[in-house]
């Protein structure tokens, strides 16, 4: 059932009562005129990601279901009070598909021709400016990349990518792999890396990552391991750094997982391809480290429980670690409003 009025997110109200006009039967019009009136007579409706596209009338106006014909592309749910969309799943390549809808107020039926289209999903993002942790300079060092706060509805394996744009100072170097960043730098201070993340809708987020570096003498702080790793419930971390006095903590866990102080590491279930658990090692100097590990295919396929990630010096690559979605928009009401208002506007007049 449909409310009135409706101003909802995802939500457009085919308002045209006001312009609909009785079709005059002395003369039928060209070709030339129905082109441009067929032209005129078109709006974009949006189907929104994940969701189903409303869209009811307005007051004293119907839909004339039995002259609705089936979706192309999408489904198609009609009442009187209006239409709901909804496909499948999002297909960046869908383009648009037109559909007209018979509007009726009193005698006067009018058929409006919409444009619809698939609203593509929130835009990736990367979320942390500046990664939480010292690295020694001089050294050639891995930064997993969970630690970037790198959001993605809409991120495949295969299909979304991460890329390199730049790195400052000149005498830096950085590149990236599926699942780490790549840093050298041979004096202290901050690199800078602008880093771009494309999702499978080719929609491209940017930002700048700093990564600071530090003096270290040579065998002064603790080390630690990236590793990929066979699906496990279980993990010591004490297994993947040495050093003395050492503290655990982890600063990017698989969902619903426990990090001990110890190093031990408990899940709930075992973890996906791609999931990815990041951690610290503090000795008892205070000097630290960061260690991940990728979580990899079947058990059944390992040929080693664990295996070293290599350096990556790479510019672009297929982003092969699970991240999450971004959180939701939550407009306000005048944002809704305001949305709808634009969309009145485009409304067309028969």
């Amino acid at each position: 059932m449909f409310r009135r009025p409706t101003a909802v997110l995802g939500a457009v109200t085919l308002a045209v009562a006001t312009a609909l006009v009785p079709v005059a039967a002395s003369a039928a019009p060209s070709a030339e005129e129905t082109d441009e009136a067929q032209a005129a007579n078109s709006a974009l409706i949006e189907i929104p990601y994940g969701e189903p596209g409303e869209l009811p009338v307005a007051e004293g106006v119907t839909v004339d279901c039995g002259a609705l014909p089936a979706g192309d592309g999408f489904e198609i749910t009609c009442e009187p009070a209006g239409i709901t969309l909804t496909v499948a799943a999002y297909d960046p390549a869908w383009g648009e598909r037109v559909l007209p809808v018979t509007l009726v107020s009193g005698a006067t039926r009018t058929v409006v021709n919409y444009r619809v289209a698939l609203a593509p999903p929130p835009a990736p993002e990367i979320t942390t400016p500046r990664v939480d942790a010292p690295f020694a300079a001089g050294s050639q060092v891995l930064i997993p990349l969970s630690l970037l706060g790198i959001t993605c509805t809409l991120c495949s394996p295969g299909t979304s990518s991460v890329r390199v744009e730049a790195v400052s100072p000149d005498t830096a170097h950085a590149g990236v792999g599926p699942t780490h960043l790549a840093v050298r730098s041979g004096a202290p201070g901050d690199v800078t890396v602008e880093l771009s993340v494309e999702d499978d809708a080719g929609q491209i987020a940017t930002a700048e990552v700093t990564v600071s570096m530090v003096a270290t003498a040579p065998g002064a702080a603790p080390r630690a391991l990236h590793v990929g790793s066979a699906p496990t419930r279980s993990v010591d971390l004490t297994d993947l750094a040495w050093g003395e006095d050492l503290s655990f903590s982890c600063s990017a866990t698989v969902v619903g997982g426990t990090c001990g102080a110890d190093g031990v590491v408990s899940l709930p279930a075992d973890p996906l391809p791609g999931d990815q658990l990041s951690f610290r090692v503090v000795d008892g100097r205070g000097h630290q480290a960061v260690g991940s590990v990728t979580f990899t295919g079947d058990a059944a396929d390992a040929v080693l429980p664990v295996s070293p990630i290599p350096l990556d010096w790479s510019q672009t690559s297929p982003l092969g670690i699970s991240v999450p979605a971004p959180a939701s928009d939550q407009d306000d009401g005048a944002t809704v409003l305001s949305r709808l208002s634009r969309i009145l506007q485009e409304v067309p007049t028969p």
